[in-house]
């Protein structure tokens, strides 16, 4: 089963994902989390960002490419015979980019192998928070309010499309958990 929690940066999300591997394992299940930038190819895209040396298009590639190398990983650890929780997915993908002027449905073209979600997750929170949750000590881009505020329509787009479920992410973690918890309950996937 895959789970992905996605959402504009300092939503909570991989505090998030730690606590819902805490509640999978409890029953048993065997979880694995997968984070974005973790491989080579992660790497790279972290030192070129830090440089500003990146146009939407590349990142619509390298970030592709970070996301199926991490796939082909899960899948030779036989990952996927659990639950694999994602801490960004192909959503994070399309919206980012479409806040940087590229078309959703290209990107989503260029991500065509990746395996889709069984549930995705959108942590809403305001861009204003957003900023003041971000610190020096995570990598994290410096986006504008604006911009920000681009990301997090996109993304509502998509819960009205029913892509994905939204989730007040204004409320303390652990009550989020347990909303999400309840839904994968309700829905049969816990």
């Amino acid at each position: 089963m895959i789970i992905a929690l996605e959402g504009i940066d300092n939503a909570g999300k991989t505090t998030l994902t730690e606590l819902l591997t805490k509640e999978f394992s409890k029953s048993g299940k065997q979880v694995t989390i997968s984070k974005e930038l973790t491989t080579d190819v992660g790497k790279l895209i972290k030192n070129t960002i830090k440089n500003g040396a990146l146009t939407p298009v590349s990142k619509a590639f390298l970030f592709a490419a970070d996301r199926q190398i991490r796939i082909e990983q899960l899948e030779r650890k036989n990952c996927f015979d659990g639950v694999v929780i994602f801490d960004r997915y192909l959503h994070s993908a399309i919206v980012y980019r479409e806040a940087e002027g590229l078309d959703g449905d290209w990107v989503k073209e260029v991500n065509k192998n990746i395996p889709n979600s069984d549930i995705a997750f959108y942590i809403d929170i305001t861009p204003e928070e957003s900023i003041e949750r971000n610190t020096d000590s995570k990598f994290n881009i410096h986006y504008s309010k604006e911009h920000l505020n681009k990301v997090r329509n996109a993304y509502l787009k998509y819960v009205e499309q029913g892509e994905l479920v939204k989730i007040d992410g204004m409320k303390p973690l652990e009550d989020i958990c347990r909303e999400i918890i309840y839904i994968l309950e309700k829905r049969g996937c816990l």
